[in-house]
């Protein structure tokens, strides 16, 4: 029955739950644990009380996690431009009805690009000029951070060389200003959990305004 209901809802393609109970010819009390069992699958998308049926987006998404594919191209930028902006799950649920499930496994693969990114070049710095990672720790995660040119980098892990220096008196006095300054958006319980993932985060948002951001980011999923 669950394929049926899937086979009708792709070709209705969106619909209200009225809708679907006439051309069914189901009762509510059948019909709405498939309903939500395809909403809970991210097959369906619910905003407003009417259903989108999610098209999967092969081309554009390919490389791409799997989750990409059952999401609209619409859909996917909302949550890109809401991440750029520094709207919380929470207000992106309220706004367009995805589901938390959803907005955090997006929200959290977004940091995870931008760590890796900063990690790819922190490491590319480290081979030439290798340095004594700065520890910090909030509650109980801990991660090491680096300076090079000016700029900040974060690892979860101590980067390890036999010929590794500290860092002048100069550069760990920055690296405290700078960590500082996004330590304070960090503040929170709920970030302790991959902490290395929203400093690295806040540090590259800061300065950039919602364009850079939003470039950025496309830039790295879709180039």
């Amino acid at each position: 029955m669950k394929e049926q209901i899937l086979k009708l809802c792709k070709r209705l393609n969106d619909f209200s739950i009225e809708e679907i109970e006439t051309i069914s010819e189901l009762d509510s009390d059948e019909l709405m644990p498939i309903i939500s069992e395809l909403v809970a699958d991210n097959l369906l998308l619910v905003r407003h009380n009417r259903y989108y049926f999610i098209k999967k987006n092969k081309k554009r998404t390919a490389g791409l996690p799997l989750m990409f594919q059952y999401h609209s191209n619409e859909i996917i930028d909302f949550m890109i431009k809401g991440f750029c902006s520094d709207v919380d799950v929470k207000t992106m649920i309220n706004l367009f009805g995805i589901g938390k499930n959803v907005m955090d496994k997006f929200y959290s693969y977004f940091r995870n690009i931008l760590y890796e990114k900063q990690k790819a070049e922190l490491i590319e710095y480290f081979e030439k000029e290798p340095k004594i990672g700065q520890e910090r720790l909030y509650m109980t995660a801990k991660v090491y951070l680096y300076l090079y040119n000016h700029k900040l980098y974060v690892s979860e892990k101590m980067l390890k060389s036999n010929y590794s220096k500290k860092h002048t008196e100069e550069e760990r006095l920055e690296i405290k200003n700078i960590y500082l300054r996004s330590f304070r958006k960090v503040l929170s319980r709920s970030f302790a959990h991959r902490f290395n993932l929203h400093l690295s985060e806040e540090i590259w948002k800061w300065g950039k305004d919602y364009k850079q951001r939003y470039s950025a980011i496309k830039h790295l999923l879709f180039a």
